[in-house]
């Protein structure tokens, strides 16, 4: 009876002492695979290194004939910049300054109806992004252009190009937001 129970214990210290070496194996490797694939812990919110952490967004400059486009690309870059949650936005000491230069804007015909009249058009916008830090140094320049397509409705053409602008420009500025994420 004594061996049975003593090879009983014996059995459950093998199970305790194995489980705790599959624990242990298990946590060295999980460090060891952390370590060595490049990934690092943030200490905390912003990009360069820590360095910019709020941003104070400037509209931006229109270099174009373009009346009352500078206002929705720039809500688009700041709205996107916040919710990235990395940046507090136009405080009143910013660590950087983002000033956005409207380069261009081409709107042209696209498809055409049956009786020769067109019935969608694409416009175009050119941007350029400069990202300063306070102290004036520039950190980065990003060029970016998209395109959208939109239909005319009767009485409706300006509202359907304005939609478009809107829509076109906050992919730009996910795109920016984006580029700017993987290099920092």
């Amino acid at each position: 009876m004594r061996m049975i129970v003593e090879e009983r214990q014996a059995g459950n210290y093998m199970k305790k002492n194995t489980s705790k070496t599959i624990g242990l194996c298990l946590v060295v490797i999980i460090i060891t695979a952390l370590s060595g694939c490049g990934y690092q812990l943030i200490g905390g919110k912003g990009i360069y290194g820590g360095e910019i952490s709020s941003i104070y967004v400037s509209i931006f400059n229109n270099s174009t004939f373009e009346s009352s486009i500078a206002q929705p690309v720039t809500d688009s870059f700041a709205k996107e910049l916040l919710m990235t949650g990395l940046f507090t936005l136009n405080r009143d000491a910013a660590d950087a300054y983002l000033k956005g230069d409207i380069k261009n804007v081409i709107t042209t015909p696209n498809t055409l109806g049956t009786d020769g009249a067109v019935i969608e058009k694409v416009v175009t916008v050119e941007l350029l992004i400069s990202l300063y830090q306070k102290n004036g140094k520039l950190v980065k320049q990003f060029g970016l252009s998209d395109y959208e397509y939109y239909s005319i409705y009767s009485g409706a053409e300006e509202y359907a190009r304005r939609e478009a602008i809107r829509r076109m420009s906050a992919r730009m500025a996910r795109r920016f937001s984006a580029q700017l994420l993987l290099e920092y």
